[in-house]
């Protein structure tokens, strides 16, 4: 344990492996669900019981001492504020892609996030992405065209949903890496996104809001304890993982989301879907060696001819 404490790229790597696998969990749980209740209904009630969960773990936390803050309380509001916006717009592409193609297609927008993020991460993080990265990142793209459904011809309101789902996912993970370096309260990227998805949520319900069977508010809840185990754990890896090396790692989703696809709903991926998804997570294997070495390189000390300096804090 104090091995995987001390390697932010081993910890990180954890976090990414169990947030991968709860979010694809909450996508299986809400599939089904999308088709018989309204995605403003899903997200108010689901919004609500993950902001209801951040302060039952931020209680629980400080009690045994775990957390010396509040969720609610933040040093940055308005990076926080984006967040939450991008956090909305997110949710809401992803359950109608979720709704309308199978769960292995959204691998494809999935796919993109890498990219997405290594465009966004000089301007907005200041962080630098190397040769190798880029390697890596366009053998990630040449597996998202593998992936890529009939092609432009096949283009549907579900791919649509899925990549504007994705580019606002790319924001919001960008800014919770940049919310990192200045914001050590974690569960506050949680509360505050899921209760403005509550609020947003909340504007249409009125429209749409119907009676629900009690198997249905059984997945409601389910579904909103995955995603918050999710989104927490993505908050703790990009502590510990530059974006442009997370994002790539993501794609291991493709595994579980394949699994649930095939156990649950009867989805058989194609060979090509297969392929393509090989080759877009040897490009998240490449990325996590390069910041491996990259970590490496940073530890090293410096030759120097004179005493060694102190290092600060």
């Amino acid at each position: 344990m104090r091995f995987v404490a001390q390697q932010p790229v081993v910890a990180g790597l954890l976090f990414l492996l169990g947030s991968t696998l709860a979010a694809t969990l909450a996508d299986g749980t809400v599939k089904d669900l999308s088709h018989r209740v309204e995605a403003p209904q899903v997200f108010f009630l689901s919004g609500l019981v993950m902001a209801g969960l951040s302060l039952l773990v931020a209680r629980a936390g400080g009690r045994f001492g775990l957390f010396s803050t509040s969720c609610l309380r933040t040093s940055v509001p308005g990076l926080l504020m984006g967040r939450s916006v991008a956090t909305v717009a997110a949710s809401m592409g992803f359950f109608y892609a979720i709704a309308l193609i199978p769960l292995a297609e959204i691998f494809l927008f999935v796919g993109l996030m890498p990219l997405m993020a290594a465009l966004m991460s000089r301007p907005l993080l200041g962080e630098e992405v190397d040769a190798t990265a880029w390697i890596g990142l366009g053998l990630g793209l040449l597996g998202v065209m593998m992936l890529f459904p009939g092609g432009l011809s096949g283009l549907t309101l579900g791919h649509l949903s899925g990549f504007a789902g994705a580019f606002a996912g790319t924001v919001s993970l960008v800014l919770s890496r940049l919310m990192a370096r200045r914001e050590a309260n974690t569960l506050v990227q949680v509360f505050y996104p899921n209760l403005c998805l509550a609020g947003a949520a909340a504007l249409l319900l009125p429209a749409v809001w119907q009676p629900l069977a009690g198997g249905d508010l059984l997945r409601i809840l389910l579904y909103s304890g995955l995603l918050f185990l999710a989104r927490w754990t993505m908050v703790l890896v990009m502590q510990r993982l530059r974006a442009p090396v997370a994002l790539p790692l993501m794609n291991i989703q493709f595994v579980w989301m394949v699994a649930v696809g095939f156990l649950f709903f009867a989805e058989v991926p194609a060979l090509t879907t297969v392929l393509g998804a090989g080759l877009v997570m040897a490009a998240g294997g490449i990325a996590l060696l390069d910041q491996a070495r990259q970590d490496r390189r940073s530890q090293r000390p410096l030759p120097s001819s004179g005493p060694a300096p102190i290092p600060a804090e």
